[in-house]
């Protein structure tokens, strides 16, 4: 598969019981700038972490309110996608006030597992999978539900291809737009 920006595809975690999210892929340019929303594509909502909390097992959110600004809406991703043998590209996500990388919140991921921020340590949890338009991985990371109308909280859900799946790595505060 060629990764372009006008790409959308799905991430998956690479152990085989996680599953994924959809990302559009940024250009390389793009990719080393500092600053870097993770978008939703229903909500719009920007992902986040609880509270603003950089803590080890900060639970993933999403902001939907543009007024809300947190230093956790700031994410980076590796320098380049890479591939395995198999043609599978994936992608670990960073945030940066937290200095953690994002993953499952425990290894048996499966439907309703929250997603969090862990300490950066490069196992399978924290590399998402990019795997093209096809969704082939059993969850994906989703809309749980809405809060007070600013933000919604996230989990792994079944993975199929719809727009609460859908995630895009952009520079800070665009807005989705393939």
């Amino acid at each position: 598969m060629r990764i372009s920006t006008a790409t959308t595809a799905v991430l998956a975690v690479t152990t085989c019981l996680a599953g994924g999210l959809a990302f559009r892929p940024t250009p390389a340019s793009a990719a080393q700038a500092p600053d870097h929303d993770v978008i939703n594509k229903t909500s719009g909502g920007r992902l986040a972490l609880y509270g603003d909390s950089t803590a080890e097992g900060a639970i993933a959110i999403t902001l939907r309110d543009p007024a809300w600004k947190y230093r956790t809406e700031v994410w980076e991703q590796d320098a380049k996608w890479q591939a395995d043998e198999a043609g599978t590209w994936t992608v670990v996500l960073k945030n940066q006030a937290a200095n953690k990388c994002l993953q499952p919140a425990d290894a048996a991921s499966q439907r309703g597992t929250a997603i969090v921020v862990k300490n950066c340590d490069g196992s399978d949890l924290q590399k998402w999978i990019l795997a093209g338009e096809k969704v082939d991985k059993n969850v994906a990371i989703t809309l749980n539900r809405y809060n007070d109308g600013s933000w919604d909280t996230l989990h792994l859900d079944t993975a199929y291809p719809s727009a609460d799946r859908l995630w895009r790595i952009a520079p800070n505060d665009e807005p989705w737009h393939l």
